[in-house]
């Protein structure tokens, strides 16, 4: 139960993430974003491993 959180999917910082992208090629200001997606986790799906053990 301690990894619960650490093997979830960040919800919000994907949430972010998209909506940073969607700014981005819109043409508007995405930095800010891209920032709160970073602090939430949004980037942490890019360096996940594709092994899914559980540790027990």
């Amino acid at each position: 139960m301690p990894n619960a959180v650490r093997n979830g999917v960040p919800i919000i910082g994907l949430l972010f993430l998209v909506l940073a992208f969607y700014k981005l090629v819109k043409g508007d200001p995405w930095v800010v974003w891209a920032i709160l997606s970073f602090l939430f986790g949004g980037f942490s799906v890019f360096g996940r491993k594709r092994d899914r053990r559980t540790d027990v």
